[in-house]
């Protein structure tokens, strides 16, 4: 049986220390969060994802909400190294708005560092995402490419999530790769959250939209490469969700009501972005 988080068809060994540090001062991820307190388990999630930060020799920046200055703190303490190095940058979000806008901030910040040449986003309680960003990266750059988007292995992702969240998201790619086919997309999971590119393309997400969900994350990929040209290649892999999670939400009404709510707003949002037939930047202009 494949381990989890291991690109598809590699044989999972064990992670070394150091072993990924092959560009440590030029990846970082953003991150937005928000938790009313820390009894929240995406709060302990996140928590395991600054850690897997410092392993793997990444750096971060989180844009938080929260109403605690005690929350922001203890992820601060988290993303600190054995050597003493603030791996992890958290922040209070300024951008007035939710999960779109903190995104926009993260990115904003990152492109002021100019040794800076990857800027990955996931969101903080998919820990097993951030062993995948040095890869995604060498990826980028020895392609050539201007984005990836990792993609769940299928019976990782069926094993992982809870059911009904398996099933909605697969509609929605089915539904989403039907009309991205036709633009010349390669088939990409939409629905998986995080997203990689060069940082010379982050004027895309800083410049050219303004969403406030899940659509920030995917609306400038579309118009970067419809409209700009943009080179998007795939991260194939073995994505487990946290089982905590899986048993959290599964059999739950009101999470299934947000998967409804999820779907009809990417129909709304990224489907528009993908039938569009005229160059919605020139418009703008």
């Amino acid at each position: 049986k494949r381990s989890a988080c291991m690109p598809s068809g590699e044989k999972a060994t064990p992670v070394k220390p150091g072993k990924y540090r092959i560009m440590p001062d030029n990846v970082v991820v953003i991150m937005t969060t928000f938790y009313a307190n820390k009894d929240d388990i995406r709060f302990a999630l996140a928590l395991d994802s600054c850690r897997e930060i410092v392993r793997h020799g990444l750096r971060a920046i989180i844009v938080d909400a929260s109403p605690s200055e005690d929350i922001r703190s203890s992820m601060l303490q988290q993303g600190i190294s054995e050597k003493g190095d603030h791996c992890v940058r958290v922040v209070s979000q300024t951008y007035t708005g939710k999960k779109g806008a903190a995104l926009r901030e993260g990115i904003q910040l990152a492109t002021e560092d100019a040794t800076i040449d990857i800027i990955a986003f996931q969101e903080p309680e998919k820990v097993c995402m951030v062993s995948q960003w040095p890869e995604i990266g060498r990826k980028l750059l020895t392609k050539q490419a201007a984005i990836c988007a990792p993609k769940r292995n299928d019976a990782a992702f069926r094993e992982s999530y809870p059911i009904e969240q398996y099933h909605s998201e697969q509609f929605a790619n089915l539904y989403l790769n039907g009309l991205a086919e036709k633009v010349g997309f390669p088939k990409i999971d939409w629905t998986i959250g995080p997203i990689a590119f060069q940082s010379s393309w982050a004027h895309c997400w800083t410049k050219l939209y303004e969403g406030d969900l899940w659509d920030m994350q995917l609306v400038p990929m579309i118009y970067a490469q419809r409209w700009l040209g943009a080179k998007v290649i795939v991260h194939d892999f073995n994505f487990m969700l946290s089982r905590d999670m899986k048993e959290e939400e599964e059999g739950v009404a009101k999470w299934s009501e947000k998967r409804l709510f999820q779907l009809n707003f990417l129909f709304e949002t990224v489907g528009k972005a993908l039938k569009e037939k005229s160059n919605p930047l020139q418009i703008r202009k």
